[in-house]
């Protein structure tokens, strides 16, 4: 009974360590909350597993059968765990379930290529069990720091995935091979030849360097991407700036003209006066007011970096003929960057814009807000759009026309950045991007109490 306890417990052992090299990857992008969320249903379903494997063993016995069977079918719900906690991480989650299969096949391999040199000291079947169980952890805690190096580093990055069919290509090529090969394991064979085991290893190198070879390619993928992207950025502060330059110099313009019809205006008005024709003064007085009024830049907050942001593509879209309605509610202090701020309003105004100028004249509108609630910001716009919007396995909009897509891009950083949350949705000719995050000093007291 001891035997069966402790091979259930060492298998449920095995298959803890398997989940915990797929999480790895994913450890710096998800929350604590999150973490301790997954391990929680791993702890529970690994009772449950150790306890079933325990039955399974001393009812069927250790034999080959009932080994095999709760190695290969014992990490499935580990799996459905995973995507299940960790979600919109289809691709990336098989990708690493590809690499993991195949390091479990490496380190399998070896204890049994270790197990097949000494087949003559095992007398049983059990026995050969048992032993290339503990050696298999041998090996593990042998490679631990290699294992800990490798899957912390492992993912390429996200967009890549995104990219179809690309995406799929790259998450299914390590686990159609780590499958192909785990297949010929599924006889009722313990020991194998050296070739089988030669195979294998070579299997490995190969894979690693495919792998690496993608990696290459993402990096300079990623810096081309880059490049791209700070040309786009930058091509996009310049015609801001040549806005608001522009919007500058018609303020100037104005003012300068109400300077120079200043004096003729206090001519009549004094005239007015004079006269007695107070009525008509006080229209002259009325008018001129709302004239300098217009010579100023909108105020939408206290800002002045959001504020001309704001003022910039507010205008541009009243100038396209797009009805806007607006509501800024902002602090004085923000407790966010002004310059993540105004990129991010800069991007999802742009893209409301663009996609507003596809509809008929009559069907244009733009709705903004956004609030600031102690600790929280709110922002929200909301455009009509007729056209189905394609989305990612974030949510977000996605496209593949080239040149464009970099404001999802940015948003999905300032996402990051502030740990926010992103909700777009579309429903009845209206498409709605959402967006909820906390200010840096809130994060920087949350991320203190949590190192406590």
């Amino acid at each position: 009974m001891t035997t069966y306890i402790g091979l259930a417990l060492a298998v449920t052992v095995i298959q803890l360590l398997g989940a915990w090299l797929r999480y790895l990857p994913f450890q710096k992008e998800i929350t604590q909350q999150t973490g301790r969320r997954l391990w929680s249903f791993f702890a529970l379903w690994a009772l449950v597993s150790s306890a079933g494997y325990g039955v399974l063993f001393s009812i069927q016995g250790i034999n080959t059968f009932t080994y095999k069977l709760a190695m290969f079918a014992g990490p499935f719900p580990y799996l459905i765990i995973s995507f299940a906690v960790i979600k919109n991480e289809t691709m990336r989650h098989i990708f690493v379930v590809g690499m993991q299969i195949l390091w479990v096949l490496l380190l399998h391999t070896v204890s049994g290529t270790v197990i097949t040199e000494f087949n003559t000291f095992f007398s049983a079947t059990q026995e050969h069990i048992l032993a290339h169980t503990m050696l298999y952890l041998l090996c593990f805690v042998a490679t631990l720091p290699v294992s800990v190096s490798l899957f912390r580093g492992l993912l390429p990055p996200a967009y890549l995935f995104a990219e179809k069919p690309a995406g799929y290509y790259m998450a299914l090529l390590p686990l159609g091979m780590g499958v192909s090969h785990m297949l010929l394991l599924t006889d009722d064979r313990m020991v194998y030849s050296w070739n089988d085991h030669i195979s294998r290893l070579i299997l490995f190198f190969w894979v690693f360097i495919i792998y690496r070879f993608i990696l290459l390619l993402a990096r300079r993928k990623e810096e081309a991407h880059l490049q791209e992207k700070n040309y786009l950025v930058m091509n996009q502060r310049m015609h801001s700036l040549q806005d608001y330059t522009r919007m500058m110099w018609e303020r100037q313009e104005d003012v300068m003209r109400i300077r120079h019809d200043l004096r003729h205006y206090n001519r009549v008005l004094l005239s007015l006066l004079e006269s007695g024709e107070t009525k008509k003064a006080e229209e002259m007085i009325v008018a001129q007011e709302g004239e300098l009024l217009s010579t100023t830049l909108p105020a939408y907050c206290h800002n002045p970096v959001v504020n001309a942001v704001l003022a910039i593509y507010l205008s541009r879209a009243e100038e396209q003929g797009i009805p806007v309605t607006h509501s800024v509610l902002l602090p004085p202090e923000l407790t966010v960057e002004e310059n993540d701020l105004a990129m991010l309003l800069a991007n999802v105004l742009e893209n409301a814009i663009n996609a507003s100028m596809k509809q008929p004249e009559d069907r244009r509108a733009i709705s903004l807000s956004l609030q600031y609630h102690a600790p929280q910001y709110v922002l929200s716009v909301e455009n009509r759009f007729d056209e189905f919007v394609v989305t990612g396995e974030d949510g977000l909009p996605v496209t593949t026309l080239q040149g464009h897509g970099f404001g999802m891009v940015s948003l999905s950083a300032f996402q990051k950045k502030y740990r926010g949350e992103v909700v777009f949705s579309q429903q009845d000719g209206r498409v709605r991007l959402l967006v909820y995050w906390v200010g840096k000093e809130k994060q920087d007291t949350e991320k203190s109490v949590e190192a406590r």
